[in-house]
């Protein structure tokens, strides 16, 4: 076992030290569907993919953003003209991630 394995604690299992999400590509990616732009959102979480972001932290990022829609208090604020310019860049999301693992 190398020290590197040691500090990141993976000895028990072998497994690489997962990565931190990188918030600067995850964070536009909420924000254009907040938007409402679907060809945004098809575009940011391309690029989020393509510059390293695990798909599950892209689904995670994806799946706040729809839970954050269900809050009472987000639709109060934001209105639910907002809420409903939200759900096609947010399936477009989906689509683009389900796309890229194939």
């Amino acid at each position: 076992m190398t020290q590197a394995q040691k500090t990141a604690g993976t000895a028990d299992c072998g497994c690489a030290a997962a990565a931190e999400p990188r918030l600067e590509d995850l964070v536009p990616v909420a924000i254009v569907i907040a938007a409402g732009c679907e060809p945004c959102a098809e575009r940011m979480v391309r690029r989020a993919l393509d510059r390293g972001c695990s798909p599950r932290d892209v689904r995670k990022t994806l799946g706040i953003v729809a839970d954050l829609r269900r809050q009472g208090c987000f639709a109060n604020a934001v209105g639910e003209e907002v809420i409903g310019r939200m759900e096609r860049p947010l399936a477009k999301g989906r689509q683009t991630l389900q796309a890229r693992l194939g």
